[in-house]
């Protein structure tokens, strides 16, 4: 036996006698594991698991893992000694979560769920146990792919209408899917402008499909209305669409989106993705505009089929400074979360990127045996007795934690919803090392600790299942780590941000301004 081989199984029978718990809980599960990982030996023997093979062209947990699942025979010994490894902790962390450790094994099969586990694995090696937790890299990435748009939507974020003459060349495109895929990011989602319009996003979603990355895309629903084009859509690799609906009619909708007739379109685009077997999202952007039909839009969504229905966080920014007094007060939408929350059901996930959704649900599901918490992709549902200490881990704003933002230029922003200034861009896709991005960039590190937040936030239990959205943060003060006026707890800043709000970003106020707004 080598020397390394010899380190490897030393520290390997720490890691397991180390991730015994004494009783079961899932808080000393997650103790136990935090120590562990903290553990000089134990931090070392994940680096070495998500170090890359270059021999087996893979990460080794990667190489490890399709050992495992039999979708390899053969590796080098030190990517062998990994499956053993993955084995022994698939074994440790199926007996502590209480599930079956063939359900466990049969996941391997799945690719994006596997891209998950390894993400999973490098963020603990990177960064180590941190609440909320931080990946080795995205999730998701959300690429804005091009400026051009078929609407005129009046809180449109990107400022789209037509394609921009900066953005990148087919050629750039696909070598950044190449990058985004190397950096284990399991999902892409491509948005805009409106992403059909690109004359090549067929060829994209194709490449990426082949790269192993799940495809999404954020549409209007104006090219979906017809069938067809939905069918070569789903060809060519889409899994996810994600079709905005703003409203029960057409008036109301078409009002919102600036064009007649595209409320009727993005309807039928619904009914086609259905139709055609493509997971199927209804996005809404919920204002003043529009709240009074929030219950009636999810009843209506769930009848036409949608296995997802996303509430969108208004966020002022790019024409959306325009039309700033139809945000929502603080109340107004923690009730609208609430009844988002009531209108979940088997058939159909109501899920918000609003932050405070997290704690809206997690006080409305106490008592009920499991404790709901809202991600950005899923509603989690936990057992309270014994997985309730996870939530911490994985909620949250997700920016520059859970996914990045690419502009149809490369740039790289850590939300969609960011402006677009040198400050708050912290690289591009195409120019520079994606991957030190995500492990160095300073504004990303910042994000990612809910202790530096401004307003009630470090001093709210419910930090690092919410914190507040950091683009909103910014449209209203300038400051990605300060208040959310959309938060109850932040309702000074909401009054003094009306009574600022003659233009936007408004600046943090001081605590002068804040007296008598408490």
């Amino acid at each position: 036996m080598s020397s390394s081989e010899d380190t490897d199984n030393t520290v390997a029978t720490q890691l397991g006698h180390d991730t015994e718990s004494k009783d079961g809980s899932m808080s000393d599960v997650l103790g136990t594991f935090e120590s562990v990982v903290e553990n000089p030996f134990s931090r070392f023997m994940l680096r070495r698991a998500t170090a890359y093979c270059h021999r087996d062209g893979g990460r080794k947990i990667e190489v490890g893992l399709d050992l495992l699942s039999g979708e390899r025979e053969s590796a080098c010994t030190s990517c062998r000694f990994t499956s053993r490894l993955a084995s022994m902790l698939i074994k440790r962390g199926a007996k502590a979560f209480g599930v079956e450790e063939a359900d466990v094994r049969k996941q391997l099969a799945d690719p994006y769920w596997k891209k998950g586990l390894v993400n999973v694995m490098t963020g603990l090696s990177d960064f180590g146990v941190r609440r909320p937790f931080v990946p080795g890299a995205p999730f998701q990435v959300v690429w804005n792919i091009t400026r051009a748009c078929n609407l005129k939507c009046k809180h449109c974020y990107e400022n789209a209408g037509r394609r921009g003459a900066d953005e990148l060349k087919d050629e750039d495109v696909l070598r950044g899917i190449d990058v985004i895929s190397r950096a284990n990011v399991s999902s892409l989602a491509f948005s805009g402008g409106e992403p059909t319009l690109h004359p090549s996003i067929l060829d994209f979603i194709g490449h990426a499909k082949d790269a192993g990355l799940y495809v999404s895309i954020a549409t209007n629903g104006v090219r979906f209305s017809d069938r067809e084009t939905v069918a070569r859509f789903k060809a060519a690799g889409l899994g996810f669409a994600q079709i905005s609906i703003d409203g029960l009619s057409a008036e109301v909708h078409d009002g919102f989106r600036g064009v007649s007739g595209s409320w009727n379109a993005a309807v039928t685009a619904v009914k086609n993705c259905v139709a055609e077997g493509v997971t199927t999202c209804i996005s809404t952007t919920v204002t003043n505009h529009n709240r009074a039909e929030l219950p009636g839009m999810l009843d209506f969504s769930r009848g036409l089929g949608a296995k997802w229905c996303m509430l969108y966080n208004f966020i002022p920014t790019g024409r959306g400074k325009e039309m700033i007094d139809m945000d929502l007060s603080p109340h107004e939408r923690r009730a609208a979360l609430e009844t988002a929350f009531a209108a979940n059901c088997e058939a159909m996930q109501v899920l918000s990127t609003a932050p405070q959704y997290a704690p809206v649900a997690k006080k409305l599901s106490a008592g009920s045996g499991e404790l709901v918490v809202p991600t950005h992709f899923y509603n989690v549902a936990l057992e309270n007795d014994r997985m309730g200490a996870l939530s911490d881990f994985i909620g949250g704003c997700g920016a520059g934690r859970f996914y990045l933002a690419v502009e149809p230029n490369g740039d790289v922003y850590p939300c969609v919803f960011f402006p677009h200034t040198p400050q708050l861009r912290v690289g591009n896709l195409v120019r520079d090392d994606f991957e030190a991005i995500w492990r160095q960039n300073e504004l990303l590190q910042d994000l990612r600790d809910k202790d530096l937040l401004k307003g009630h936030c470090p001093e709210c239990e419910n930090r690092y299942i919410c914190g507040g959205c950091r683009a909103r943060a910014i449209a209203y003060f300038d400051d990605p780590l300060g208040p959310d006026p959309g938060c109850v707890n932040n309702i000074a800043y909401w009054e003094e941000a009306k009574r600022q709000s003659r233009e936007v970003p408004i600046g943090m106020p001081q605590e002068s301004d804040l007296q008598g707004h408490a």
